[in-house]
């Protein structure tokens, strides 16, 4: 495949059943490297059309792809779920003994999602490109090789990690200052978002210095303070 990846990506795409992938990236994945879950994510919502790419097919025949304009990123749990359901499904299409080894890649990055807080979830982003970097430069490896992946795992997700220090150091208010920042508001005790309760907070819950959850007594719950259950039971 990664000889002629344009060919068969003709080949592939137009076989009945080809699941849904923009055409640059099942190039990317006949060539045997990382798939841009953006772009995959973008994908499957865009109905904006990009540049387009020709395949000659011979005899004065030309098959012309469309790619989608990306549009939308990956940056929660269900976000990252449903590119890798993409993601999983096409590579399955192409190499079917590899299904369950992707089920159980994506059951891991899983587990770690739900046992990490929202505010975290970046930081999981990040580790997961780093594992499908490591995947396609090491080719002897394999997505369910967890314990190749524990130095990685370090790295991204602990506190003391290389990479997670190195982000929270930068300057200028990037994504992983904002873990930092929510890390401090757990500090104080966890203290919610008194506006955001009152309907006027107008950043996102991981931008935010304050925990977007209820504020009414001890509850912290992930509902607003006026549609909190302890008000209607008082």
């Amino acid at each position: 495949w990664s000889e002629d990846p344009k060919y068969y990506r003709t080949k592939v795409t137009t076989t009945p059943g080809c699941p849904s992938l923009p055409s640059s990236q099942w190039l990317l994945l006949l060539e045997g490297r990382a798939l841009d879950l953006d772009k995959v994510f973008s994908g499957n919502y865009s109905t904006a059309i990009d540049a387009k790419q020709s395949q000659v097919l011979g005899s004065g025949f030309e098959l012309t792809l469309s790619q989608p304009t990306p549009t939308h990123k990956v940056k929660s749990a269900g976000d990252w779920n449903i590119a890798a359901d993409l993601w999983g499904e096409a590579l399955s299409f192409i190499m079917p003994w590899r299904e369950r080894e992707i089920k159980q890649y994506r059951r891991f990055i899983s587990n770690i999602f739900a046992t990490r807080h929202y505010s975290l979830h970046e930081r999981v982003l990040d580790f997961d490109r780093a594992v499908r970097l490591l995947v396609e430069q090491q080719k002897f490896l394999r997505f369910n090789s967890f314990r190749q992946f524990d130095d990685l795992q370090a790295s991204h997700l602990s506190s003391f990690g290389m990479v997670a220090v190195n982000q929270l150091a930068k300057p200028g208010g990037t994504s992983t200052d904002r873990l930092g920042r929510n890390q401090g508001a757990a500090k104080r005790g966890g203290e919610p978002c008194h506006k955001w309760n009152r309907g006027q907070c107008e950043k996102e819950a991981k931008e935010c210095l304050y925990f977007h959850v209820c504020d009414r007594g001890n509850c912290k719950g992930s509902h607003k303070r006026t549609e909190c259950p302890l008000a209607k039971g008082s």
